[in-house]
């Protein structure tokens, strides 16, 4: 508001300008949910009473788009490059264009398109909060004790991109974030599986 102030010359500067960066509020950091790559194949496994959420879900975790996306994305939208297949589109929460490689995984939920229009969303799905509802009904059935909503297939996503090796400016790209410092929250989640992992040696030797 003060900043929307500066601008239409209502005052001159915005005081908290004046504050030094080390006085200042700061958010916390918010936990990242997200599934590893067993607990993915048990969701795979396990049957969903409705079949498109958990295409959508996956599909989602194969490309890390947000539901808001997945609800907005059309048929128009995807291009053939050769034999990537792509996604280009305007991101519903920030507004800014995201150009979208999906992979063979991510292809394997998507529908077939069979007559469907440009214009036709991808797929066909309840309301956001009916969607969560079967989500965590469905990890529930497959065992995952967790608290699975949609927005967790796009924190798996991020982390099993980094897991994996992918590097982090690439992952933010996919993302869509527009700011790295976004992106590092998933890296030190990873960075904490790797201490866990070379540490499981330890007191057996």
């Amino acid at each position: 508001a003060l900043n929307a102030a500066v601008r239409a010359e209502i005052i001159l500067s915005n005081p908290f300008d004046k504050i030094a960066s080390v006085d200042k509020i700061r958010v916390p950091e918010s936990a990242r949910e997200y599934l590893t790559i067993d607990e993915v194949k048990q969701l795979i496994a396990t049957e969903c009473k409705r079949e498109n959420v958990k295409n959508a879900f996956l599909f989602s975790c194969f490309c890390g788009l947000r539901i808001s996306d997945i609800f907005a994305i059309t048929w128009g939208q995807i291009t053939q490059d050769g034999e990537q297949m792509r996604l280009q589109l305007k991101m519903q929460k920030t507004k800014d264009p995201l150009y979208l490689p999906i992979s063979e995984q991510a292809q394997k939920y998507m529908p077939k398109r069979g007559t469907a229009s440009a214009e036709s969303a991808i797929f066909d799905l309840p309301t956001g909060q009916c969607c969560n509802s079967i989500i965590k009904d469905w990890a529930k059935a497959a065992g995952i004790t967790k608290k699975v909503s949609f927005h967790v297939a796009r924190h798996t996503f991020a982390t099993m991109m980094l897991t994996l090796g992918a590097d982090l400016y690439t992952t933010s790209k996919l993302l869509g974030h527009a700011d790295i410092e976004t992106t590092q929250i998933y890296a030190k989640v990873v960075n904490k599986k790797k201490d866990e992992a070379v540490n499981l040696t330890n007191g057996i030797f």
